[in-house]
Protein backbone atom coordinates (compact mmCIF):
# COMPACT_ATOMS: atom_id res chain seq x y z
CA UNK A 1 0.00 0.00 0.00
CA UNK A 2 1.18 3.50 -0.70
CA UNK A 3 2.36 5.67 2.15
CA UNK A 4 0.94 9.11 2.85
CA UNK A 5 4.00 10.76 1.32
CA UNK A 6 4.06 8.48 -1.71
CA UNK A 7 0.43 9.32 -2.46
CA UNK A 8 1.17 12.99 -1.90
CA UNK A 9 4.10 12.91 -4.30
CA UNK A 10 2.25 11.01 -7.00
CA UNK A 11 -0.76 13.29 -6.81
CA UNK A 12 1.34 16.42 -6.90
CA UNK A 13 3.21 15.23 -9.94
CA UNK A 14 0.03 14.21 -11.80
CA UNK A 15 -0.14 15.39 -15.43
CA UNK A 16 -2.12 18.55 -15.99
CA UNK A 17 -4.07 19.44 -19.09
CA UNK A 18 -2.14 21.64 -21.49
CA UNK A 19 -4.75 24.38 -21.35
CA UNK A 20 -4.97 24.43 -17.53
CA UNK A 21 -3.77 27.50 -15.63
CA UNK A 22 -0.11 27.24 -14.64
CA UNK A 23 -0.89 27.29 -10.92
CA UNK A 24 -3.15 24.23 -11.24
CA UNK A 25 -0.06 22.12 -11.80
CA UNK A 26 0.49 22.43 -8.07
CA UNK A 27 -2.98 22.73 -6.56
CA UNK A 28 -5.54 21.07 -8.86
CA UNK A 29 -4.96 17.35 -8.09
CA UNK A 30 -6.93 15.92 -5.19
CA UNK A 31 -4.44 14.36 -2.79
CA UNK A 32 -5.84 11.13 -1.37
CA UNK A 33 -3.66 8.91 0.77
CA UNK A 34 -4.26 5.19 0.29
CA UNK A 35 -3.36 4.25 3.86
CA UNK A 36 -4.08 7.51 5.69
CA UNK A 37 -5.32 5.62 8.77
CA UNK A 38 -4.44 2.04 8.03
CA UNK A 39 -0.89 1.71 9.26
CA UNK A 40 2.39 3.43 9.80
CA UNK A 41 3.44 5.41 6.71
CA UNK A 42 6.86 4.87 5.24
CA UNK A 43 8.65 7.92 3.91
CA UNK A 44 9.58 7.57 0.25
CA UNK A 45 12.63 9.82 0.19
CA UNK A 46 13.16 9.55 -3.56
CA UNK A 47 9.70 10.83 -4.38
CA UNK A 48 9.73 13.56 -1.77
CA UNK A 49 13.16 14.76 -2.88
CA UNK A 50 11.80 15.15 -6.40
CA UNK A 51 9.33 17.81 -5.28
CA UNK A 52 10.22 21.47 -5.21
CA UNK A 53 9.26 23.41 -2.06
CA UNK A 54 6.25 25.09 -3.67
CA UNK A 55 5.05 21.78 -5.08
CA UNK A 56 5.27 20.17 -1.66
CA UNK A 57 3.58 23.09 0.09
CA UNK A 58 0.71 23.20 -2.39
CA UNK A 59 0.46 19.44 -2.25
CA UNK A 60 0.10 19.48 1.53
CA UNK A 61 -2.80 21.88 1.11
CA UNK A 62 -4.84 19.08 -0.47
CA UNK A 63 -4.33 16.56 2.30
CA UNK A 64 -7.31 16.04 4.63
CA UNK A 65 -6.71 17.03 8.25
CA UNK A 66 -5.89 13.54 9.51
CA UNK A 67 -3.52 12.86 6.63
CA UNK A 68 -1.74 16.14 7.31
CA UNK A 69 -1.55 15.25 11.00
CA UNK A 70 0.08 11.92 10.07
CA UNK A 71 2.52 13.69 7.76
CA UNK A 72 3.56 16.10 10.54
CA UNK A 73 3.94 13.27 13.04
CA UNK A 74 6.16 11.15 10.79
CA UNK A 75 7.87 13.60 8.45
CA UNK A 76 10.11 15.63 10.77
CA UNK A 77 13.02 15.64 8.34
CA UNK A 78 10.80 16.67 5.42
CA UNK A 79 9.26 19.53 7.40
CA UNK A 80 12.67 20.69 8.59
CA UNK A 81 13.94 20.71 5.02
CA UNK A 82 10.86 22.57 3.76
CA UNK A 83 11.36 25.27 6.40
CA UNK A 84 15.07 25.55 5.61
CA UNK A 85 14.44 25.63 1.84
CA UNK A 86 11.02 27.19 1.60
CA UNK A 87 9.39 28.87 -1.39
CA UNK A 88 10.05 32.55 -2.02
CA UNK A 89 8.17 34.74 0.49
CA UNK A 90 6.03 36.25 -2.26
CA UNK A 91 4.90 32.77 -3.31
CA UNK A 92 4.16 31.86 0.31
CA UNK A 93 2.11 35.04 0.70
CA UNK A 94 0.10 34.18 -2.41
CA UNK A 95 -0.37 30.58 -1.27
CA UNK A 96 -1.67 31.65 2.13
CA UNK A 97 -3.96 34.31 0.64
CA UNK A 98 -5.50 31.64 -1.59
CA UNK A 99 -6.48 29.33 1.28
CA UNK A 100 -10.01 29.48 2.66
CA UNK A 101 -10.72 29.78 6.38
CA UNK A 102 -10.93 26.04 6.95
CA UNK A 103 -7.67 25.33 5.16
CA UNK A 104 -5.86 28.01 7.14
CA UNK A 105 -7.26 26.68 10.39
CA UNK A 106 -6.14 23.17 9.45
CA UNK A 107 -2.55 24.29 8.96
CA UNK A 108 -2.50 26.49 12.07
CA UNK A 109 -3.74 23.74 14.36
CA UNK A 110 -2.22 20.62 12.78
CA UNK A 111 1.08 22.00 11.46
CA UNK A 112 1.97 25.03 13.62
CA UNK A 113 5.70 24.34 13.27
CA UNK A 114 5.35 24.85 9.51
CA UNK A 115 3.00 27.85 9.47
CA UNK A 116 4.91 29.62 12.23
CA UNK A 117 8.16 29.56 10.27
CA UNK A 118 7.06 30.34 6.71
CA UNK A 119 8.23 33.77 5.56
CA UNK A 120 5.28 35.40 3.82
CA UNK A 121 2.62 34.16 6.25
CA UNK A 122 1.09 37.11 8.19
CA UNK A 123 2.82 37.82 11.48
CA UNK A 124 -0.25 37.48 13.68
CA UNK A 125 -0.83 34.00 12.25
CA UNK A 126 2.79 32.99 12.81
CA UNK A 127 2.67 34.29 16.35
CA UNK A 128 -0.46 32.31 17.14
CA UNK A 129 0.94 29.13 15.59
CA UNK A 130 4.30 29.43 17.32
CA UNK A 131 2.74 30.13 20.69
CA UNK A 132 0.54 27.06 20.26
CA UNK A 133 3.62 24.99 19.46
CA UNK A 134 5.56 26.51 22.37
CA UNK A 135 2.81 25.86 24.91
CA UNK A 136 2.23 22.31 23.70
CA UNK A 137 5.91 21.40 23.70
CA UNK A 138 6.48 22.90 27.15
CA UNK A 139 3.49 21.01 28.54
CA UNK A 140 4.74 17.77 27.02
CA UNK A 141 8.25 18.19 28.42
CA UNK A 142 7.01 19.04 31.91
CA UNK A 143 4.69 16.04 31.86
CA UNK A 144 7.50 13.68 30.83
CA UNK A 145 9.83 15.02 33.50
CA UNK A 146 7.23 14.79 36.24
CA UNK A 147 6.45 11.20 35.26
CA UNK A 148 10.12 10.24 35.47
CA UNK A 149 12.39 9.30 32.59
CA UNK A 150 15.91 7.94 32.20
CA UNK A 151 18.98 9.99 33.06
CA UNK A 152 20.09 10.57 29.46
CA UNK A 153 16.62 11.42 28.20
CA UNK A 154 16.06 13.54 31.28
CA UNK A 155 19.16 15.64 30.59
CA UNK A 156 18.01 16.27 27.02
CA UNK A 157 14.50 17.13 28.15
CA UNK A 158 15.76 19.56 30.79
CA UNK A 159 18.00 21.28 28.22
CA UNK A 160 15.12 21.63 25.80
CA UNK A 161 12.82 22.84 28.59
CA UNK A 162 15.34 25.48 29.62
CA UNK A 163 15.65 26.66 26.02
CA UNK A 164 11.91 27.00 25.55
CA UNK A 165 11.48 28.72 28.89
CA UNK A 166 13.92 31.35 27.61
CA UNK A 167 11.63 31.86 24.62
CA UNK A 168 8.59 31.98 26.90
CA UNK A 169 10.26 34.61 29.09
CA UNK A 170 11.14 36.74 26.05
CA UNK A 171 7.43 37.07 25.29
CA UNK A 172 6.58 38.64 28.66
CA UNK A 173 4.62 41.77 27.91
CA UNK A 174 5.44 44.86 29.96
CA UNK A 175 2.58 47.06 31.12
CA UNK A 176 3.28 49.92 28.75
CA UNK A 177 5.54 48.14 26.27
CA UNK A 178 4.95 47.29 22.61
CA UNK A 179 3.21 44.19 21.30
CA UNK A 180 5.47 41.13 21.20
CA UNK A 181 5.09 38.40 18.60
CA UNK A 182 6.88 35.08 18.23
CA UNK A 183 7.97 35.06 14.59
CA UNK A 184 10.29 32.04 14.53
CA UNK A 185 10.37 28.93 16.68
CA UNK A 186 12.33 25.72 16.27
CA UNK A 187 11.77 23.62 19.37
CA UNK A 188 14.55 21.11 18.62
CA UNK A 189 17.94 21.78 20.19
CA UNK A 190 19.83 24.04 19.74
CA UNK A 191 16.72 25.95 18.69
CA UNK A 192 15.92 29.06 16.69
CA UNK A 193 13.67 31.94 17.70
CA UNK A 194 12.76 35.51 16.84
CA UNK A 195 10.54 37.93 18.76
CA UNK A 196 9.29 41.23 17.36
CA UNK A 197 8.49 44.33 19.42
CA UNK A 198 6.07 46.76 17.85
CA UNK A 199 3.90 46.46 14.77
CA UNK A 200 5.87 44.96 11.90
CA UNK A 201 2.80 45.29 9.69
CA UNK A 202 2.88 49.08 9.83
CA UNK A 203 6.10 50.38 11.43
CA UNK A 204 8.03 52.99 9.46
CA UNK A 205 11.39 51.73 10.75
CA UNK A 206 12.29 48.11 11.48
CA UNK A 207 15.59 47.09 13.11
CA UNK A 208 16.88 43.51 13.40
CA UNK A 209 19.41 42.53 16.07
CA UNK A 210 21.55 39.58 14.91
CA UNK A 211 23.92 37.74 17.31
CA UNK A 212 27.26 36.07 16.82
CA UNK A 213 29.08 33.12 18.36
CA UNK A 214 28.34 31.68 21.80
CA UNK A 215 24.94 33.38 22.04
CA UNK A 216 22.22 30.72 22.03
CA UNK A 217 18.46 30.54 22.41
CA UNK A 218 18.93 28.25 25.42
CA UNK A 219 21.08 30.72 27.35
CA UNK A 220 20.36 34.16 25.96
CA UNK A 221 16.97 34.58 24.22
CA UNK A 222 15.43 36.53 27.07
CA UNK A 223 18.49 38.73 27.47
CA UNK A 224 18.76 39.35 23.70
CA UNK A 225 15.11 40.41 23.64
CA UNK A 226 15.70 42.78 26.55
CA UNK A 227 18.47 44.47 24.54
CA UNK A 228 16.10 44.68 21.59
CA UNK A 229 13.53 46.30 23.86
CA UNK A 230 16.17 48.82 24.99
CA UNK A 231 16.75 49.75 21.35
CA UNK A 232 13.00 50.05 20.78
CA UNK A 233 12.65 52.37 23.79
CA UNK A 234 15.64 54.42 22.70
CA UNK A 235 14.33 54.81 19.17
CA UNK A 236 10.89 55.91 20.32
CA UNK A 237 12.48 58.40 22.72
CA UNK A 238 14.59 59.83 19.91
CA UNK A 239 11.53 60.12 17.69
CA UNK A 240 9.79 62.14 20.39
CA UNK A 241 12.83 64.35 20.97
CA UNK A 242 13.21 64.99 17.25
CA UNK A 243 9.53 65.80 16.83
CA UNK A 244 8.92 62.82 14.57
CA UNK A 245 5.65 60.91 14.40
CA UNK A 246 7.03 57.80 12.71
CA UNK A 247 6.71 54.39 14.31
CA UNK A 248 9.36 51.74 15.00
CA UNK A 249 9.61 48.00 15.48
CA UNK A 250 12.60 45.93 16.54
CA UNK A 251 13.27 42.21 16.20
CA UNK A 252 15.25 40.00 18.58
CA UNK A 253 16.57 37.49 16.07
CA UNK A 254 18.39 34.29 16.97
CA UNK A 255 17.13 32.74 13.77
CA UNK A 256 20.13 30.54 13.05
CA UNK A 257 22.37 28.16 14.96
CA UNK A 258 25.13 30.35 16.31
CA UNK A 259 28.56 28.72 16.55
CA UNK A 260 30.27 27.56 19.70
CA UNK A 261 33.95 26.93 20.38
CA UNK A 262 33.87 23.71 18.34
CA UNK A 263 32.70 25.24 15.05
CA UNK A 264 33.30 28.98 15.22
CA UNK A 265 36.19 28.85 12.76
CA UNK A 266 34.10 27.69 9.80
CA UNK A 267 31.53 29.42 7.63
CA UNK A 268 28.87 26.69 7.48
CA UNK A 269 26.73 28.32 10.16
CA UNK A 270 27.26 31.76 8.62
CA UNK A 271 25.83 30.33 5.40
CA UNK A 272 22.83 29.07 7.34
CA UNK A 273 22.44 32.44 9.03
CA UNK A 274 22.61 34.23 5.67
CA UNK A 275 19.84 32.03 4.28
CA UNK A 276 17.50 32.42 7.25
CA UNK A 277 18.16 36.17 7.58
CA UNK A 278 17.43 36.67 3.89
CA UNK A 279 14.13 34.85 4.27
CA UNK A 280 13.20 37.01 7.27
CA UNK A 281 13.94 40.31 5.53
CA UNK A 282 12.42 39.26 2.22
CA UNK A 283 9.33 38.02 4.06
CA UNK A 284 8.90 41.45 5.64
CA UNK A 285 9.22 43.15 2.26
CA UNK A 286 6.76 40.71 0.66
CA UNK A 287 4.15 41.36 3.34
CA UNK A 288 4.73 45.12 3.15
CA UNK A 289 4.87 45.35 -0.66
CA UNK A 290 3.94 48.88 -1.69
CA UNK A 291 4.50 50.13 1.84
CA UNK A 292 7.96 48.87 2.73
CA UNK A 293 9.61 50.11 5.93
CA UNK A 294 13.14 51.40 6.37
CA UNK A 295 15.04 48.22 7.32
CA UNK A 296 18.21 48.20 9.41
CA UNK A 297 20.32 45.29 10.61
CA UNK A 298 22.59 45.48 13.67
CA UNK A 299 24.94 42.50 13.54
CA UNK A 300 27.40 41.47 16.24
CA UNK A 301 30.55 39.42 15.70
CA UNK A 302 29.96 36.26 13.62
CA UNK A 303 26.48 37.58 12.89
CA UNK A 304 28.07 40.36 10.84
CA UNK A 305 29.85 37.73 8.75
CA UNK A 306 26.53 35.96 8.10
CA UNK A 307 24.68 39.16 7.22
CA UNK A 308 27.35 40.43 4.83
CA UNK A 309 27.31 37.07 3.04
CA UNK A 310 23.61 37.54 2.30
CA UNK A 311 24.06 41.16 1.25
CA UNK A 312 27.08 40.56 -0.96
CA UNK A 313 25.24 37.82 -2.84
CA UNK A 314 22.20 40.03 -3.37
CA UNK A 315 19.96 37.60 -1.50
CA UNK A 316 18.39 40.43 0.46
CA UNK A 317 18.45 44.22 0.58
CA UNK A 318 18.44 46.49 3.62
CA UNK A 319 18.58 50.25 4.03
CA UNK A 320 21.26 50.42 6.73
CA UNK A 321 23.78 48.10 8.34
CA UNK A 322 25.78 48.44 11.53
CA UNK A 323 28.48 45.87 12.36
CA UNK A 324 29.93 45.66 15.86
CA UNK A 325 32.87 43.45 16.84
CA UNK A 326 33.07 42.00 13.32
CA UNK A 327 35.67 39.36 12.37
CA UNK A 328 35.31 40.32 8.70
CA UNK A 329 33.76 38.68 5.67
CA UNK A 330 33.96 38.11 1.93
CA UNK A 331 32.81 41.61 0.94
CA UNK A 332 35.79 43.67 -0.20
CA UNK A 333 34.12 47.03 0.37
CA UNK A 334 30.89 48.63 1.51
CA UNK A 335 29.97 49.05 -2.15
CA UNK A 336 29.64 45.26 -2.43
CA UNK A 337 26.74 45.21 0.02
CA UNK A 338 24.15 46.96 -2.11
CA UNK A 339 23.70 49.69 0.51
CA UNK A 340 24.68 53.35 0.06
CA UNK A 341 28.11 53.69 1.66
CA UNK A 342 26.88 56.42 4.00
CA UNK A 343 24.51 53.91 5.59
CA UNK A 344 27.11 51.26 6.48
CA UNK A 345 28.62 51.60 9.96
CA UNK A 346 31.31 49.78 11.93
CA UNK A 347 31.91 49.89 15.67
CA UNK A 348 35.14 48.58 17.21
CA UNK A 349 35.68 48.67 20.95
CA UNK A 350 38.96 48.89 22.80
CA UNK A 351 40.29 45.51 23.93
CA UNK A 352 37.99 43.63 21.56
CA UNK A 353 40.19 40.73 20.40
CA UNK A 354 37.99 40.03 17.36
CA UNK A 355 38.08 43.36 15.53
CA UNK A 356 40.86 44.03 13.04
CA UNK A 357 41.53 40.29 12.71
CA UNK A 358 39.85 40.01 9.28
CA UNK A 359 39.54 36.33 10.22
CA UNK A 360 36.81 35.61 7.66
CA UNK A 361 37.97 38.08 5.02
CA UNK A 362 38.20 41.84 4.69
CA UNK A 363 38.10 43.88 7.89
CA UNK A 364 35.06 46.22 7.61
CA UNK A 365 36.78 48.63 9.97
CA UNK A 366 39.65 49.24 7.58
CA UNK A 367 39.80 52.57 5.77
CA UNK A 368 39.70 50.82 2.39
CA UNK A 369 36.38 49.14 3.18
CA UNK A 370 34.59 52.49 3.09
CA UNK A 371 32.18 52.17 6.01
CA UNK A 372 31.50 54.95 8.52
CA UNK A 373 33.15 54.53 11.92
CA UNK A 374 30.64 54.45 14.75
CA UNK A 375 31.64 55.80 18.13
CA UNK A 376 31.66 53.19 20.93
CA UNK A 377 34.36 54.52 23.26
CA UNK A 378 32.25 56.85 25.38
CA UNK A 379 31.31 60.49 24.85
CA UNK A 380 29.00 63.29 25.86
CA UNK A 381 25.86 63.19 23.75
CA UNK A 382 25.97 66.42 21.70
CA UNK A 383 22.17 66.51 21.53
CA UNK A 384 21.13 65.70 25.11
CA UNK A 385 24.30 66.32 27.11
CA UNK A 386 24.09 62.80 28.58
CA UNK A 387 27.36 61.13 29.50
CA UNK A 388 27.63 58.00 27.36
CA UNK A 389 29.72 55.11 28.64
CA UNK A 390 32.34 53.20 26.68
CA UNK A 391 32.12 49.67 25.31
CA UNK A 392 35.17 47.61 26.23
CA UNK A 393 35.94 44.13 24.97
CA UNK A 394 33.83 42.00 22.68
CA UNK A 395 30.53 41.83 24.57
CA UNK A 396 29.81 45.35 25.82
CA UNK A 397 28.40 47.02 22.71
CA UNK A 398 24.74 46.68 23.68
CA UNK A 399 24.69 47.84 27.28
CA UNK A 400 22.21 50.60 28.24
CA UNK A 401 23.77 54.04 28.41
CA UNK A 402 26.62 53.24 26.03
CA UNK A 403 27.58 55.39 23.08
CA UNK A 404 27.24 52.26 20.98
CA UNK A 405 23.58 51.61 21.83
CA UNK A 406 22.77 55.28 21.34
CA UNK A 407 24.29 55.26 17.87
CA UNK A 408 22.62 52.02 16.83
CA UNK A 409 19.26 53.49 17.79
CA UNK A 410 19.86 56.52 15.60
CA UNK A 411 21.05 54.45 12.65
CA UNK A 412 17.81 52.46 12.80
CA UNK A 413 15.66 55.60 12.39
CA UNK A 414 17.80 57.03 9.60
CA UNK A 415 19.44 59.74 11.69
CA UNK A 416 22.97 58.97 10.63
CA UNK A 417 23.90 62.64 10.71
CA UNK A 418 23.68 62.48 14.52
CA UNK A 419 25.80 59.34 14.93
CA UNK A 420 29.03 60.14 16.78
CA UNK A 421 32.32 58.80 15.49
CA UNK A 422 34.87 60.19 17.96
CA UNK A 423 36.01 62.99 15.66
CA UNK A 424 36.09 66.70 16.42
CA UNK A 425 32.96 67.14 14.31
CA UNK A 426 30.86 65.36 16.95
CA UNK A 427 30.21 68.64 18.79
CA UNK A 428 28.36 69.89 15.72
CA UNK A 429 25.93 66.95 15.69
CA UNK A 430 23.22 68.80 17.55
CA UNK A 431 19.48 69.04 17.23
CA UNK A 432 19.97 72.01 14.91
CA UNK A 433 21.91 69.78 12.51
CA UNK A 434 19.13 67.21 12.61
CA UNK A 435 16.48 69.78 11.76
CA UNK A 436 18.59 70.92 8.83
CA UNK A 437 18.97 67.35 7.55
CA UNK A 438 15.63 65.53 7.90
CA UNK A 439 15.53 61.72 7.76
CA UNK A 440 15.31 59.95 4.40
CA UNK A 441 13.48 56.88 5.61
CA UNK A 442 9.98 56.39 6.98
Amino acid sequence: MLSVLTALALATLSPVAADAPAESAFCAPMLISVNARGGSPVLDAALIDSLGPEQLLRGLERLPREDLREFVATGDDVLEDLIANQPAPGDVRSWWAGLDFGERLKFETVAPELVGNLDGVPYDVRDSANRRLLEGTLAGLRSRLSAGIGKGAGFEAVSQLRMLEQVESSLDQTADGPTRRLLVLDTAMPGRAAVSLGELDSADYVSFLVPGALLSVREHMSEWTKVTADIYDSQTSWQTLLGEHSTVATVSWIGYQTPDVTNVFGLDLAEQGADFMSGTVNGLRALREGNEPYVSVFAHSYGATAVTLALQRGEMAVDALAMIGSPGGDAQSADDLGIPADRVWVGEAAWDPVVDTAFFGTDPGSADFGAHPMGVNGAVDPVTGQVLTASVGHDWYLEPGTESLRNLSLIGIDRGELVTDGSVSDVQKTLALSLADPPRGG
